[in-house]
């Protein structure tokens, strides 16, 4: 059987359809853009706003703090591949510290697709820097201290800026689940943390992922070694209902804060 024919026929069929399959592929929203359409559906407009940084910009969620005293800001960084009103850990934060003084303002990471974990400064890690120019400026129409409170590998990310001095540090400095997916480069962060001078508390639980409980020691061995005074690391235990859990880290931050004089 000739099946020359059709091989010519299926070979007409796919140049005519490649280019119509790339054009969709371009119109395809980005991850990023379904997030923030997302947000739009079930945060309050009166929360959200943009912040330029650079050629980009990027959603923010604000709220208010619901005391008579304001401490000042909690800018609230989720993991790279989270959105700022994740369900873990950041957008229960963003609505409980309200009540103990403190404004919020939680960003939208720079995009996904973007992420590496190369050493120098990469597309990601300076994105992410102009991400939080952007939003302490916008946090500095408030009155009061300025913290942070960062998750998962942009809260690796944000020691190696803060220890390269290529960031302003914050008044507190609190990370949930910091790690590298990478052996050397998470060890590298242990020596990031000791270096960089800011107050910081490093929250873990002991089933966070093998990078971000890897080198939990060599953490306070460094910071140790360097002196480093104002560094509290709380590894949290026991089973993993969110409810709990949250309730733990708002309580571990609030009362961390507060012993330093925030």
């Amino acid at each position: 059987m000739n099946y020359s024919w059709l091989l010519r026929i299926t070979w007409i069929v796919l140049t005519l359809l490649l280019p119509a399959t790339a054009a969709i592929a371009q119109q395809l929203p980005t991850r990023e853009q379904l997030w923030q359409q997302d947000l739009q559906r079930q945060i309050l407009a009166s929360e959200l706003t943009e912040l330029s940084a650079g050629n980009n910009n990027f959603l923010v969620l604000q709220r208010e703090a619901l005391t008579s005293f304001t401490k000042g800001t909690a800018i609230l960084v989720p993991d790279w591949a989270e959105h700022p009103a994740s369900p873990d850990y950041m957008n229960p934060l963003r609505q409980q510290l309200n009540e103990f003084g403190w404004h919020t303002l939680a960003i939208m990471a720079p995009p996904p697709a973007d992420f590496n974990l190369e050493q120098n400064a990469t597309d990601y890690q300076q994105q992410l820097a102009e991400y939080m120019v952007a939003a302490i400026r916008q946090s500095e129409l408030q009155s009061g201290n300025i913290i942070v409170i960062a998750k998962g590998s942009n809260a690796a990310l944000l020691n190696r800026l803060y220890a390269s001095e290529q960031l302003v540090p914050p008044a507190a400095f609190i990370m949930l689940g910091a790690y590298l997916a990478d052996v050397q480069l998470n060890r590298e962060l242990a020596s990031h943390i000791a270096e960089q001078s800011t107050p910081t508390l490093d929250i873990s639980h002991q089933r966070d992922n093998r990078f971000a409980n890897a080198n939990l020691r060599l953490r306070q061995q460094l910071v140790n070694r360097n002196l480093k005074s104002q560094y509290r690391q709380r590894q949290l235990t026991g089973t993993f209902y969110q409810e709990d859990i949250h309730a733990w880290v708002l309580k571990e931050i609030t009362g961390w804060l507060h012993s330093i004089g925030l």
